[in-house]
């Protein structure tokens, strides 16, 4: 069945700032999504020590927010330099591993899943490895939290988590970039977009390679490249 396969990272701010623009392709184009977790922060680093290493932290979010029209929290800003930072890490392997569990209960749901984590870190300035993440995620979807807690600790679950994550990167091959987007239609992945990349630009992306499928076209258009940042800070 044809499909978008979406590569994402709990903790990329690109992929926060790309979320606008793929509920948008979500619902322009009707079609399920395929959802991996990435491992852009390993190993993992506390708040403290991140922006002990990027300061301009403050420029970062605006200039962010001047390209995505997707503004980080002053939630988050002030998580970073509270108190508790020291004690905080963002590590990319768990959260994924988290999000596995997550969409293993409903799985027709793992786009707004990820959404939903990077919402929590990056709008309302929380730890997304509180207990609360599940319970608040088991209220909304109606499912009983304890079941979520229990498939979570076992170490099945973090073996497949750790599987996915593998398979993303033999997917995206030499370059690691989050987000990326392929449409995948017959078992083939058809690469679309890598970064942050405007909606109209990544809309008519998929429309291009929708036709030259159909046309039975070989023809290899230029890759669509975006913005993207390093845990530097740099955006590129």
């Amino acid at each position: 069945m044809a499909h978008f396969l979406y590569i994402s990272d709990v903790f990329c701010p690109w992929c926060y700032g790309f979320s606008k623009n793929i509920a948008q392709i979500k619902k322009e184009f009707n079609l399920p999504f395929e959802v991996y977790g990435g491992a852009l922060v390993e190993p993992a680093v506390s708040l403290a020590h991140r922006l002990k290493n990027n300061p301009n932290l403050s420029i970062f979010i605006e200039k962010m927010y001047n390209i995505t029209g997707i503004k980080i929290s002053d939630a988050y800003e002030r998580l970073m330099r509270s108190d508790i930072s020291h004690t905080i890490y963002m590590d990319s392997r768990k959260a994924s591993h988290l999000f596995y569990v997550l969409k293993h209960f409903k799985p027709e749901f793992a786009l707004e899943i990820i959404e939903f984590l990077q919402d929590i870190f990056y709008e309302q300035g929380k730890d997304v490895f509180l207990d609360d993440t599940i319970i608040e995620f088991s209220k909304q979807y109606q499912i009983n939290s304890d079941d979520i807690f229990t498939y979570y600790k076992t170490k099945e679950s973090e073996e497949l988590s750790y599987n996915e994550i593998e398979k993303g990167f033999e997917i995206l091959g030499e370059v690691i970039l989050y987000p990326t987007l392929y449409y995948v239609e017959n078992g083939n992945n058809h690469f679309i977009s890598r970064g942050y990349v405007q909606y109209e630009e990544c809309k008519n992306k998929i429309i291009e390679v929708m036709n030259k499928i159909k046309t039975g076209n070989t023809t290899i258009s230029p890759e669509l490249m975006g913005k993207s940042c390093t845990l530097d800070g740099k955006c590129e």
